[in-house]
């Protein structure tokens, strides 16, 4: 028995080595092409360079880079320079010095490789993330899963300010007006506005004192550590921006511009306007001299005082649906205009109001006459709704707009342009994104840009600084 357990024992270990012999082999086969070593490296405001070296067995004739941007959708598709051979270093340029080609700091990339040689084998590469910084200063980071704060400038209680005011605008979004941050964001905190400039575009205005790049889910913007109070409001409304964005977003229409604003300046501080505006507001009250909603629905006025008066009216009315129609009735109304809603009919369908209706109703919470030729048509609680301060408005905002990148990529180019509010969407969609093949969005008054903030100039002129939002049309 023992010789026979033997014989067999003998057997198997015969035949696993036998296994273990013909394993080896499956396994050592390889592909016919083979990634010696990819990378990706980055000068700010310079290039950002992909490289990759591989071999084949046969000659290496494509070598394309693709990229996109995290979060959207569009994809840039780029031939790399390379000598066609069995082994082969290739390499894509992103050109920063380009403003066509522009990506903010902390873009997030994704990228991946094709390689074909010429028997016809393709080989493509695993995606990789590259989070494009300014690499010229030492940034101190707080952050959580909703947003992160860059800063290099101030201390602890500096950053720490500015990271909480961030939460509780975020928080004051949820359960106010009833949208909530989609992805991430990351907020750049510059020192000084010449720093700043060399962080932006080089079409930039000398006067931009901030950008939001809705499409990036990035805010940049200058504000010293003896600017805090200044720099809390202007980055909440920034930011506010962002996330009115992302919830929104959608290739048929844009919300009013006194709907985007409002919510921005309400978010400021929920409680009262801004003293900028509110004395402006008060006073245009007094004398009866508000300006009607659907003017506020175009382009604000470029004169700093009405300019004022319509992002702190904007900021009222934003105020009073919330205090009359409620949190569920505001979040309706964006989840309606989210899907290219035209203005009236948005606003008939979550407040049972047009633009007309909802103006009388907030005239008459203030003591007004109604609008010459326009019906009184809101709801009972109009005619008490007592507070018509929402929010303080950023200091001096000026408006700047977002380009579409070319070829290779880029959102943005400062240039102070507005754009035509409508509610038809045929210049609201005229781009798709990041794609090498995707054109330049609409351009207001011959700028790439597309819309942007024109707000309170007052303090801004003090500040000899102008903040402009970024914000592109899809």
């Amino acid at each position: 028995m023992k010789s026979i357990l033997k014989g067999l024992g003998l057997k198997l270990i015969v035949f696993g080595c036998a296994l273990m012999i013909v394993w080896p082999g499956t396994v050592l086969a390889q592909d016919p092409i083979t990634i010696i070593d990819q990378s990706a490296n980055s000068d700010f405001r310079e290039h950002i360079t992909f490289t990759l070296a591989a071999e084949s067995t046969s000659e290496i004739v494509e070598a394309t880079l693709f990229y996109q941007v995290v979060g959207q959708i569009a994809t840039t598709k780029n031939e790399a320079e390379f000598a066609p051979g069995n082994a082969v270093t290739a390499e894509f340029e992103i050109d920063q010095t380009e403003a066509t080609n522009y990506l903010p700091p902390g873009t997030s990339l994704n990228y991946w490789w094709n390689i074909v040689d010429a028997a016809g084998n393709e080989l493509k590469t695993e995606r990789e993330l590259l989070l494009y910084l300014d690499d010229r200063y030492d940034w101190n980071t707080l952050e959580n899963d909703r947003l992160t704060l860059y800063w290099y400038e101030g201390n602890d209680s500096f950053g720490r300010e500015l990271f909480e005011r961030a939460n509780l605008a975020l928080d004051t979004l949820e359960t106010d007006v009833g949208i909530a941050l989609e992805n991430p964001i990351r907020i750049f905190i510059y020192a000084n506005h010449r720093d700043l400039l060399g962080a932006i575009s080089t079409g930039a205005q000398e006067w931009t004192g901030g950008q939001a790049f809705t499409r990036f889910g990035v805010v940049v913007i200058g504000v010293g550590p003896n600017q805090l109070d200044w720099g809390l409001n202007a980055t909440t409304h920034e930011m506010t921006h962002l996330v009115i964005h992302q919830a929104t977003e959608n290739p048929f229409g844009d919300l009013p511009r006194w709907l985007d604003e409002g919510i921005a300046v309400y978010n400021e501080n929920r409680d009262e306007l801004d003293s900028d505006f509110k004395a402006i507001f008060d006073r245009a009250v007094e004398r009866d001299e508000l300006m009607t909603l659907r003017t506020l629905s175009s382009p604000f006025p470029s004169d700093p005082y009405q300019a004022n008066l319509a992002y702190g009216q904007s900021g009222a009315v934003v105020k009073f649906i919330i205090d009359t129609y409620g949190t569920d009735a505001m979040a309706e109304l964006l989840d309606i205009f989210s899907e290219g809603a035209l203005y009236d009919e948005a606003l008939e369908q979550a407040l049972g109001v047009d633009t007309n209706g909802l103006d009388n109703a907030f005239r008459t919470s203030l003591g007004l006459p109604p609008l010459a030729g326009a019906e009184v048509s809101a709801p009972d609680e109009a005619e008490a709704a007592p507070e018509t301060e929402p929010a303080a408005e950023v200091p001096e905002i000026e408006v700047e707009e977002e380009a579409e990148p070319a070829a290779s990529a880029a959102e943005e180019n400062a240039v102070v342009a507005e754009q035509p509010a409508q509610e038809s969407s045929e210049e609201s969609s005229t781009t798709n994104g990041l794609s090498g093949e995707s054109s330049a969005e609409a351009e207001p008054s011959g700028s790439p840009l597309g819309v942007g903030c024109l707000g309170g100039l007052a303090p801004l002129f003090g500040l000899g600084l102008a903040l402009s939002r970024v914000r592109r049309k899809e």
